[in-house]
């Protein structure tokens, strides 16, 4: 087996897709109302949005929450799979260790499932609102209709895409000659090397903005919440998430560990408000490894994908984390 097909394996891709409603429409109408109310010139354009749910349209943006926070929940817990060649990221296109695959799976069914009982729980108060004929609570705004039930529920959905593995192109098997099948398999090589060093990329400079807010907040006193030192650990896991199973990266590593040492491993922000020192270490730890990360983001690895550390590669002495040694 070849370094990228074992690399590959470590890893699969995942793609969702989420629909909801808008519930606010534009309206001619109230638009001209606004216009001429406001005095606006006629050569201003004015385009006005109302809820075409009536007094309901609050409620079903509550569901519409629901629904945004699977994406968001993945987006925070994986990283991209870029596409290379476009240079942009495949919306809802995800890299995933295959080892974390089933959490990650359980937990998006979890939110899956929250968010169609906030939808279930929803629909019927609409369904009674919808059938008592309330169009009298839009006023005199006569082209904007409220949708059907019906409608209105079929345009939500979440779709959960199998997990699919890295797409390694083998040429081997294939009747080709030597020099373009060397040449094909070289260029695929090529592009998957890309996405895994983005989906590196993003883990590192996601941890830094992290370890940039730690410093700040921890520094001020101010806007301590649980959430800060959790995030910090979820950083440190994508971190080592993506180096594991790809390089090996000693540099990354010892920042992860750095993190889940000295920041995640406090278990109570509010013992933390309290404790001067721990707050201290905290603080240090996330400037030195904010500056880690910008040096590291510069500094591509040299290490051999998948290849254990070795003395010549793990960082010591001059180490940028050597300073906060006790």
């Amino acid at each position: 087996m070849n370094m990228q097909q074992t690399i590959a394996n470590n890893y699969m891709v995942l793609d969702i897709s989420i629909g909801r409603a808008d519930p606010m429409k534009h309206s001619a109408v109230a638009s001209d109302a606004a216009a001429a109310e406001c005095r606006v010139d006629g050569t201003v354009p004015v385009r006005t949005r109302v809820g075409a749910l009536g007094r309901l349209t609050t409620d079903i943006k509550q569901v519409n929450s629901k629904f945004a926070s699977v994406r968001t929940w993945l987006y925070e817990n994986t990283l991209p799979f870029t596409d290379c060649e476009e240079g942009q990221q495949k919306r809802g296109k995800r890299i995933v260790p295959v080892s974390r695959v089933p959490e990650v799976l359980a937990k998006l069914a979890e939110l899956k499932g929250d968010a169609f009982a906030s939808l279930d729980g929803f629909m019927p108060d609409y369904r009674q609102y919808y059938g008592a004929h309330n169009r009298a609570d839009l006023g005199r705004v006569s082209d904007v209709d409220m949708p059907d039930p019906d409608v209105l529920a079929g345009k939500y959905r979440i779709t959960i895409g199998a997990p699919e593995p890295l797409p390694v192109f083998n040429v081997d098997t294939l009747a080709l000659p030597a020099g373009l099948a060397a040449d094909i398999a070289q260029r695929h090589h090529d592009r998957l090397s890309k996405q895994l060093d983005g989906a590196k990329q993003a883990a590192i400079e996601g941890a830094q903005k992290h370890m940039d807010v730690c410093e700040k907040q921890l520094t001020s006193g101010k806007r301590l919440h649980q959430s800060l030192l959790d995030n910090a650990k979820r950083h440190a896991r994508l971190l080592r998430d993506m180096v594991e199973g790809y390089d090996n990266d000693p540099r990354v590593l010892e920042v992860a560990d750095l993190i889940d040492q000295r920041i995640g491993s406090i278990a109570d922000i509010q013992w933390m408000k309290s404790n001067g020192t721990k707050r201290g270490q905290a603080i240090r730890a996330a400037s030195t490894a904010s500056k880690a990360l910008a040096a590291i983001a510069k500094a591509p690895s040299t290490a051999t994908p998948l290849a254990a550390p070795t003395a010549s590669n793990v960082i010591v002495g001059d180490s940028l984390l050597a300073d906060l040694i006790d």
